[in-house]
C-alpha cells in the first residue's frame, strides 16, 4: 500500500508541473520571437552630409543612418543597407540612395523624389 501512494503522488506531481513547464516553453518562445531593435541614429547634429529633396523631404547622413525629414514635420530613421555600394539606407516604407547621378527618396506609395546636397 506504501509504495502505491508513493506512486500516486508522484504521478499528481508530475501531471501539476507540466503546465509549468510548458509555459515556460512559451515564455522563451515569445523572448526568442522578438525583432531585435534597430539602433537610433547618434544623438546631435553630427550629419556628414545633407540633401533637400522635392515635395519638401530633408535627408541627413549620421553614420550608418539616414534621417529624413518629411514635409508634415517627422523623422525617420533610415538604417544602411550593409555591404552596398553605393549606399542605400532603407527602412519601412522609405528608402535612400546616394547614386553616381545624384541621390534619390525612394516612397512605396510616393514614388520617387530627387534630391541635391544641401548648402
Amino acid at each position: 500500500m506504501h509504495s502505491s501512494s508513493v506512486l500516486a503522488l508522484g504521478c499528481c506531481l508530475a501531471i501539476l508541473g507540466l503546465p509549468a513547464c510548458d509555459r515556460a516553453t512559451e515564455d522563451t518562445a515569445r523572448v526568442d520571437d522578438a525583432p531585435e531593435p534597430t539602433a537610433p541614429a547618434p544623438a546631435g547634429d553630427a550629419a556628414s552630409m545633407r540633401y533637400t529633396c522635392e515635395e519638401g523631404y530633408a535627408v541627413a547622413i549620421i553614420g550608418d543612418v539616414a534621417r529624413v525629414n518629411t514635409q508634415d514635420g517627422r523623422e525617420i530613421d533610415l538604417q544602411r543597407v550593409a555591404d552596398r555600394s553605393p549606399p542605400l539606407f532603407a527602412g519601412e516604407a522609405l528608402e535612400f540612395s546616394v547614386e553616381s547621378e545624384g541621390a534619390v527618396l525612394g516612397q512605396d506609395e510616393g514614388g520617387r523624389f530627387p534630391c541635391r546636397e544641401a548648402d
